[in-house]
């Protein structure tokens, strides 16, 4: 981890509300949800957090991302986006992810997206999870 740039390990709903709080409440609500929804699709990941600029980290060393992770929570100044390392290789019928390269993401701007698209966002990281550098 940067010198600059200290993270927490496996923090707390109040620990990412602090990091979060001065942000619009969609927001706050939004980044914490989809927070909720990684940890419980996926009980056993290992997660940091950047406590500058509150990017979350999720498996990093863990899914032979070559020692990237999995994926990245991180709210921006309009939406919080769910950034999954590998997303160009995942099948994406409900049509969240946007992007062009490698990296694709979620972008949401409020906690109703995340309720509307729940499933797709699971499926999504359940898949991600079982990709490996070698498929």
């Amino acid at each position: 981890m940067a010198k600059t740039h200290p993270h927490i390990e496996s923090p707390d709903p109040e620990q990412l509300g602090v990091l979060v709080a001065g942000r619009p409440e969609p927001l706050i609500e939004a980044y914490l949800d989809l927070h909720a929804l990684v940890i419980s699709t996926l009980p056993d990941i290992r997660f940091s957090v950047d406590t500058v600029d509150a990017s979350i980290g999720y498996a990093a060393h863990q899914y032979g991302y070559n020692g990237w992770g999995m994926a990245a929570l991180t709210p921006f100044a309009k939406w919080v986006s769910l950034t999954l390392l590998q997303g160009a290789r995942l099948d994406d019928p409900a049509r969240l992810l946007t992007g062009t390269s490698t990296m694709r993401h979620v972008k949401v701007t409020g906690p109703e997206d995340v309720r509307n698209g729940g499933e797709a966002i699971r499926a999504l990281l359940l898949a991600a999870s079982t990709l490996s550098p070698e498929d």
